[in-house]
């Protein structure tokens, strides 16, 4: 199908001679509950010449297409969306929040979900919805006998409602992650509401549910008191024009890669750092990269905001120059190391970089910084990291051994539990206990009367049947839902870890032994030393002296004792020294703001005399 809508919304770009910066699916596909019979309701936002919105003549405002096999689309035009947006109009919300996206310009999306937060109405949003859960239970919902489907659209109106009430803003498009704030009586007749629908054809009727009914009456009858809110209409313009004018789109938090920021319209500076940096690479050490990058003023102007790139193992990290110098203002140790990096580490550096002197920023503050992140480093160097020491199987527990039934004083696994008693789970049925959470009765009947204890379609949810009113149930079971999702969650959380740390750090610490992870206090005492010397001399030193006294700590060559010993003993000089120092107790802040200023002015300017723009700027910052 994915081919397929693609080809239909290129055909009508054709057709029409429009732009489709945004297209996504709605209805019960993006909410979670389609039927086998479903159709894709695909919804996008179309953008004609920018000469027609200044027309006399009324533009194409909606495209109301017919069907095309599965195929049910239908557009509105940017000016139309933007006007309902102001009204928070609910289609139109859910179309930028659903997970199902077929089509999205780079930040058209974050843009507009950005704007739908700042003029959100949660009075029209409410009455949207409760008037969809009305409509739904005064028509389709009166008759003896009703669909699934009519009930889901009900209950997921009236969830949401619920939610704008409660103070939670838009609500969510998955009908998932709305469930939880229904009651629980109404919770437990979800499942097999979604079963219904999921195995039936739309038009499948199916007998009234009595405390579902009750629910849905009781709702309705509601009247919360939210209070109105004023139309927004320059924010909506400025969305609108923007759209309109765009003829490439402006650059959204998405779009800030770690391939797009080291381009030379964005770069400032792009170096090696680490262990390349500081001298004490080994075979096998890998290439950490560090930079700034400034961020065009047409993003820096807008809503969206930005403060560093990385990959996932932060081994590349490049800052937006105003959060950069925001960590130079507090002098942040990793921030000031890029301001005096050896040439042979670096890759691309803008002459503007040069302004930015240590000389402006290094104060006592480094006395504080450096010194609480070097006992940082002590305090994470004793012992392997916990996932280490406490390895995960590589296959997850099943959540069944987690269901226990109560026997005399203690209790046996379920399904160890029905093997003795030679039981079939799947032909048992489960009903939830009331009044006692995690709690449920186990019955057990003919061939094919229960749906047994897991769910087809999911081993880690319980399935529940009905059963007779006079059915006994044969016991009683217990899940420990707690545990099963720690038990998930640090298995997670292992594997993940197993597939990212580092091999030559992680064969280091094993092979000498120590019980500590001796990178760690190495970089403990070059924090050290390199703080003294700015305490001393006012100076960055970069790459160290005492390489070789560095790489024996690295290779566990030293006690752990005698190291913290070492590295208390430096920390109260280094901070004595400071006491003694003539730095400033901290920087300027006026005067880096200045600089900031002027930096972000001349970046896209700068040509090719660079003296020219540095005594331009450092006459404004004086």
């Amino acid at each position: 199908m994915s081919a397929a809508i693609q080809e239909l919304l290129d055909r009508l770009k054709k057709q029409h001679g429009i732009r489709i910066p945004y297209a996504c699916e709605s209805g019960s596909r993006a909410w979670g509950f389609a039927s086998p019979d479903s159709d894709y309701d695909i919804r996008f936002i179309f953008i004609r010449d920018e000469k027609s919105y200044v027309s006399v003549l009324d533009g194409l405002e909606s495209l109301d297409l017919p069907m095309e096999g599965d195929l049910d689309a239908g557009g509105w035009d940017v000016r139309k969306a933007v006007r309902l947006l102001g009204k928070s109009n609910g289609a139109l919300i859910e179309w930028l929040h659903t997970p199902i996206v077929y089509r999205s310009e780079p930040g058209f999306r974050e843009r507009w979900q950005s704007t739908a937060r700042t003029v959100f109405s949660p009075r029209a949003s409410h009455d949207h919805y409760h008037g969809l859960a009305r409509q739904m239970v005064m028509g389709k919902l009166a008759g003896d006998e009703v669909r699934a489907k009519d009930y889901l659209y009900a209950l997921r109106s009236i969830l949401c409602a619920r939610w704008i009430a409660e103070g939670r803003g838009i609500p969510p498009v998955a009908f998932a992650e709305l469930v939880p704030i229904a009651p629980q009586e109404v919770k437990a007749l979800v499942p097999e509401l979604l079963e219904h629908k999921a195995r039936t054809a739309e038009g499948h009727l199916m007998p009234r549910i009595a405390p579902l009914d009750a629910f849905l009456q009781e709702a309705l009858a509601a009247t919360p008191e939210i209070p109105r809110t004023d139309l927004q209409p320059e924010v909506l313009d400025r969305l609108l024009r923007q759209e309109i004018r765009s003829s490439a789109p402006i650059l959204a938090p998405a779009d800030f890669t770690i391939d797009r920021v080291r381009k030379p319209d964005l770069n400032l500076l792009d170096t090696v750092a680490g262990s390349h940096a500081y001298g004490t690479a080994i075979e096998g050490s890998d290439e950490d990269r560090r930079g700034v990058f400034v961020a065009p003023r047409s993003f820096i102007f807008g809503f969206d905001e930005i403060e560093q790139v990385s990959d996932e193992r932060s081994d590349q990290v490049y800052y937006e120059i105003g959060h950069f110098v925001s960590l130079l203002l507090k002098n942040n140790p990793n921030a000031l190391e890029l301001l005096a990096m050896p040439d042979d580490c670096i890759r691309h550096k803008h002459p503007l970089f040069a302004l930015l002197d240590p000389a402006i920023f290094l104060s006592k503050l480094c006395a504080k910084t450096f010194g609480e992140y070097a006992m940082g480093q002590i305090r994470k160097a004793r012992g392997l990291n916990k996932k280490i020491v406490n390895p995960q199987p590589e296959q997850r527990k099943a959540m069944l051994e987690f269901c226990h039934v109560p026997e005399g004083q203690g209790s046996t696994p379920v399904l160890e539990w029905l093997a003795v008693r030679g039981i079939d789970p799947r032909e048992c049925g489960l009903t939830a206990v009331q009044h006692a959470a995690g709690m449920f009765a186990i019955y057990e009947g003919p061939s094919n009367e229960y749906r047994g204890i897991v769910s087809p379609k999911d081993p880690d949810t319980l399935i529940f049947s009905s059963v007779p009113k006079e059915a006994q149930p044969l016991a009683w079971m217990h899940f420990n839902q707690d545990a099963f999702q720690a038990h998930c969650k640090a298995h997670r959380e292992y594997w993940e870890w197993v597939g990212q740390r580092n091999p030559e750090r992680y064969a280091t610490n094993a092979q000498h032994g120590r019980g500590y992870d001796s990178k760690n206090l190495m970089h403990t005492l070059r924090l050290l030393d390199m703080a003294g010397e700015i305490a001393r001399e006012g100076v960055l030193r970069i790459r160290r002296p005492n390489r070789d006294y560095l790489l024996r700590v690295r290779a566990g060559e030293f006690e752990y004792e005698e190291l913290v010993e070492s590295a208390e003993r430096k920390l109260t000089e280094v901070q004595a020294e400071f006491e003694r120092s003539s730095l400033p107790d901290h920087p300027d802040r006026e005067q880096v703001n200045a600089l900031l200023v002027s930096l972000r002015e001349e970046f896209g300017s700068s040509g090719p005399n660079p003296a020219k723009f540095a005594g331009a700027i450092c006459n404004k910052v004086l």
